[in-house]
């Protein structure tokens, strides 16, 4: 073992350098879907994030912003790069932990020759790079989110304790390992709670150490120090800190009369000083124990101490200030995630709990403000009778199944094999659904994506994606998912169909079961970092079907430390394989033979489905929502994907911001609304009329219809104006009683609102064009279908009254699907490119579905084929996964749609021009044939373009009819599987077998009839 150390460390940085190569080789250039552009956004302008925080990292993302040297466009580059280098150096250390266990095995042996290091520096080789090229953890590496930043401190929270172990026999310094992990722990708050998870694991391996009598009874309470540590961090240490903070600024500003925040420097001076007072009592004592712990605690605070620049650069009302956790209190609130609500993990309610008769609801926790004029903090929501209070006999253990929401419902009916919804289901159920849903699909579905393959991007339904692995072994996957012969072309084709063969399983099952059989202890301690870093995550999140997108990032710390088993297993084969293979050659070729076949053949199948290089189209897409708008326009999204990247192009480039983005979801939030009543760059407030005390938490948060004659007649109709006064009345005669007088909630006695129409207004600000003027109308009447109204209903009504048609007001194409999503405005709406225009025109009768909104050709072709850009997705070499494709579909409709219209009106020419641009930025090579096609099929057909329609037509009936030829051979129970897509291909085919129908009519030409007959076969067929 002679240079061992020169050997581990340059081996390791090699590791490093292949790691960060592929990153950066790999990295998206500017922002991604989901929460990236919301972060890079928050991080270089160190602006306040969504909850829990994430201050550190942002702070980070700032400092490489440097390196964009004030080239805007370049930020989001910079910030996925923090991303690229947290992960390289998560390898880093996962290389020399997986090298220190597998030096602890060679000493377990007491081998300790050239063959012995070949396999320890091997083991760390091929362990870091199957994390490497790992699916889930590339696909974070390469993008700006905090989950990169979170495995590396898990890494070395990890390997730090193993230097500790090193050390405790040849340094009596060795426990400021102990103190490095506190700050770490400290630090990572800032990031993701993630390192949290390897509290119990770390316990665990200082127990081994100092102990040296093993028995089962000190063991299993070592296990329980271990999980009762995790649990005082992060249930009780900085919940109390941040609790006790709220409590003495509360106390000294409202009962001694002292300014504000002189409670929270007490506060900090009062901890500082219990810090200083026990370390000199453990000095002065030689409490050596207690000087450890006490270091230990103090810097666990001083690392999460980064949450000051949240409350800082809060109290500087930044556009984006989440929470707005200007405080102590609203810090605690801020971190506890008290946003989202609360959801039982041990036990609690069920979807069918009950609320108890006699006392339904009970008091929560009173909202604390400022008044600057009373230089005093007064309660502007005392929270009373605010949460439900559950009848006993209804809840119980192991609440898996405990949203009410009707779809969670169903989902929870059908997954857990439930007959009768009304009983209270059985703990055998909530088993049942744990074991099927949120460890079968929520986990071990990703555990095998890792390291079995992957089938396919796409997330799909439960029945087919519940089984989304493939190993590349035919037999075993055509056992599992059906026959795995005469796939249609897109399913074999996708990028993402990544077959291992089952070798990083086996060789990581393998390395397991040596590392218990030669070192138990450290093998047992692994075991708690894969368990609490995965299945502990899922019993803790108690995920509700179905996630709007796949979470397996939550989970990837499990696969950490499953790569170190991986690693191992190299170890364990060229020990086993010592008496026969005796020779450092020997060694060398069974770890370069691993490394192909395990790290290697993960490259080479991961990389082209995790390549991100040249790929714009989250920025452009973003772009063209905003493009779609007019100047000075207000324009409500709703979900993270039309929102977070609109987000980053307005806050770091710059781009359009005359456009006020308004997310419907937060509007439903007191401080999202005091933002928006804010200037932000080049846009004004939105003009709500609403004071801060009528919209507060607690304050009409939902409003009820209630139908009173003697208010209003069933069939009333009122001027918005009217109703908004109702609304904002404090007057008991708006009010009801519920729940024996419990609750009191408000009411509106009437549905049927209306707009009046300023029509010089609509004219001098070009509404509406002065061609149109005739068709405005003098007054806009909504009816709403609604029997309450949330917050953000409210606001908007609010918003329509008080515009008077001054500021264009747009609503996303992706709001909803339903008329309730766009308030019942969907007959006034016009469509101009990826966002409706609010108009006070007519455009529909009652009822009749435009797919929401007229076309406006004119301005829809300017923004279409002149302003909007495409991110380079027609590219062969730039990979769509599946949240790209899904929302670039988008394009596919808008530009069929402005197609047939350009048809309609009888520019032909026109509408042809726009259906080849569509098709030549998404080509069929890059987007199979879907329900969105059929717009663009008839558009061809209605512009004349009959030979482009037929050639789509018959290319799509090739695919339906290789779709219908793999369907063919599922039988039994897996034809079940596929039931829903069988349905699907057959409509799909019948639907062509109608269009070319009308086609034939229209140019009499029987002969040209085929569809209808393969239609015909293929019916007969099935």
């Amino acid at each position: 073992m002679e240079h061992y150390k020169k050997w581990n460390n340059l081996v390791g940085w090699v590791v490093f350098g292949i790691a960060l190569l592929t990153y950066m080789l790999t990295l998206e250039p500017t922002v991604s879907f989901w929460d990236c552009g919301e972060y890079i956004a928050t991080s270089v302008k160190l602006q306040v994030g969504h909850p829990p925080g994430a201050p550190l990292f942002q702070l980070l993302g700032a400092v490489m912003g440097i390196f964009a040297f004030g080239d805007w466009t370049q930020m989001a580059f910079w910030v996925n790069t923090l991303s690229a280098l947290s992960s390289a150096f998560t390898i880093l250390f996962l290389f020399w932990t997986t090298t220190a266990l597998g030096r602890k095995l060679a000493q377990s042996l007491g081998k300790n020759d050239q063959i012995t290091m070949i396999a320890i520096l091997g083991s760390g080789v091929v362990g870091a790079l199957a994390y490497t090229f790992s699916d889930s953890f590339w696909f974070s590496a390469v993008e700006g989110e905090v989950y990169a930043m979170s495995s590396f401190f898990t890494a070395i929270a990890f390997w730090a304790i193993l230097k500790w172990e090193q050390e405790l026999d040849i340094n009596p310094r060795a426990d400021r390992w102990l103190i490095l992990i506190a700050f770490l722990v400290g630090l990572s708050v800032g990031v993701h709670i993630l390192v949290f998870l390897t509290i119990p694991a770390i316990t665990m391996i200082y127990f081994f150490k100092k102990y040296k009598k093993i028995t089962i009874t000190n063991f299993l309470i070592a296990n329980a120090i271990g999980v009762g540590i995790l649990g005082v961090i992060f249930v009780f240490l900085i919940p109390f800190l941040l609790q006790l903070y709220g409590f003495m600024e509360i106390f000294m500003v409202n009962t001694l009369r002292f300014p504000f925040d002189t409670g929270t420097i007490f506060t900090t001076l009062l901890i500082a000083g219990a810090f200083i007072g026990s370390l000199w009592y453990a000095k002065k004592k030689g409490f050596y124990y207690m000087h450890i712990i006490s270091l230990s605690i103090f810097y666990i605070i001083l690392g999460y101490s980064s949450f000051l620049t949240l409350a800082i650069r809060s109290n500087a009302n930044p556009p984006i200030d989440e929470n707005n956790p200007e405080d102590a209190l609203s810090l605690l609130a801020y971190y506890k995630r008290e946003q989202y609500g609360d959801f039982p993990i041990l036990y609690g309610q069920y979807f069918n709990s009950q609320l108890d008769k006699n006392r339904p609801f009970k008091d929560g926790k009173p909202i604390y403000v400022r008044d600057e004029e009373a230089k005093r903090y007064v309660i502007s929501y005392d929270a009373k009778f605010s949460e439900r209070n559950w009848d006993k006999s209804t809840i119980g253990p192991f609440p898996r199944m405990w949203s009410d929401d009707p779809e969670h419902v169903q989902n929870y009916i059908k997954i857990g094999n439930i007959r009768n919804p009304e009983k209270k289901p059985t703990l055998a159920q909530n088993i049942k659904f744990f074991f099927d849903y949120q460890l079968g699909h929520m986990y071990w579905r990703y555990f095998m994506w890792n390291f079995a393959g992957r089938q396919n991007d796409e997330q799909g339904r439960y029945e087919l994606t519940k089984g989304n692995w493939i190993s590349g072994i035919s037999f075993i996957d055509s056992m599992r998912l059906g026959p795995q012969k005469n796939l249609p072309d897109y399913m074999k084709n996708n990028r993402a169909r990544n077959t291992y063969y089952f070798l990083p399983l086996l060789l990581g099952i393998f390395g397991l079961l040596y590392h218990f059989k030669v070192n138990s202890k450290d093998a047992w301690a692994v075991l708690l970092f894969f368990v609490f870093t995965g299945i502990a995550v899922i019993v803790y999140t108690n995920q509700k079907p179905f996630e709007p997108r796949e979470r397996d990032y939550a989970v990837v710390g499990s696969f950490y430390a499953y790569a170190m088993w991986i690693g191992l297993g190299v170890f364990g084969l060229i020990d086993a394989l010592r008496e026969k293979f005796n020779k450092p050659i020997h060694a060398l070729g069974i770890t370069a033979l691993c490394t192909i076949l395990v790290p290697g053949l993960m490259a080479k199948e991961n990389w082209d489905d995790h390549t991100r290089a040249n790929r714009y189209t989250a920025r452009d897409i973003a772009k063209a929502y905003l493009d779609s708008c007019a100047p000075n326009a207000i324009l409500f999204t709703n979900g993270d994907n039309d929102t977070f990247p609109l987000w980053y192009v307005q806050e770091v480039e710059g781009y359009r911001t005359d456009v006020r983005v308004v997310n419907l979801s937060l509007l439903n939030t007191d401080w999202y609304i005091d933002q928006m009543k804010r200037k932000a760059y080049d846009s004004e407030p939105v003009p709500f009329s609403l004071e801060w005390d009528q919209y507060k938490q607690g304050t009409r948060d939902v409003v009820y219809y209630q139908q009173r004659p003697n208010i209003a007649p069933a069939n009333a109709r009122w001027m918005a104006s009217d109703f908004m006064r109702w609304i904002k009345s404090d007057d008991p005669i708006t009010r009801f009683q519920a729940y024996s007088g419990m609750r009191e909630f408000q009411y509106y006695p009437v549905k049927r609102l209306r707009f009046p129409v300023d029509k010089e207004a609509v004219l001098r600000n070009q509404v509406v064009s002065i061609n149109d003027t005739d068709k405005i109308l003098d007054y806009v009447d909504v009816d709403l279908d609604m029997d309450y109204l949330a917050k953000r209903d409210i606001m908007v009504i609010d918003l329509l009254t008080q515009n008077d048609w001054t500021r264009p007001i747009y609503f996303s194409i992706t709001v909803g699907s339903s008329e309730k999503s766009y308030f019942f405005l969907t007959e006034y709406f016009r469509l101009e490119g990826l966002a409706y225009r609010f108009v006070p025109v007519k455009l529909a009768e009652k009822g009749q579905r435009f797919e929401f909104g007229k076309v406006d050709t004119e301005i829809m072709y300017d923004n279409l084929m002149n302003k909007f850009q495409f991110g380079n997705m027609e590219l062969p070499e730039v990979y769509l996964d599946e949240t790209n494709k899904r929302l670039s579909y988008n394009f596919r409709n808008i530009y069929a749609r402005l197609a047939s219209q350009l048809a309609a009106e009888g520019q032909n020419e026109k509408a042809v021009k726009v259906l080849d641009f569509c098709m030549e930025k998404m080509p069929l090579e890059k987007f199979e044939f879907n329900y969105f096609m059929f717009g663009i099929i008839e558009a061809y057909l209605r512009a004349g373009a009959n030979e482009k329609a037929m050639n789509l037509m018959n290319l799509f009936a090739d695919q339906l009819d290789q779709e219908l030829r793999y369907f063919k051979q599922f039988t039994r129970n897996k034809r079940k599987a596929i039931q829903q897509e069988l349905q699907n291909s057959m409509q799909f085919y019948q639907f062509l077998a109608q269009l070319e129908m009308q086609y034939i009519l229209k140019s009499n030409d029987l002969n040209k009839s085929t569809l209808y007959q393969r239609f015909t076969t293929a019916s007969a067929d099935m």
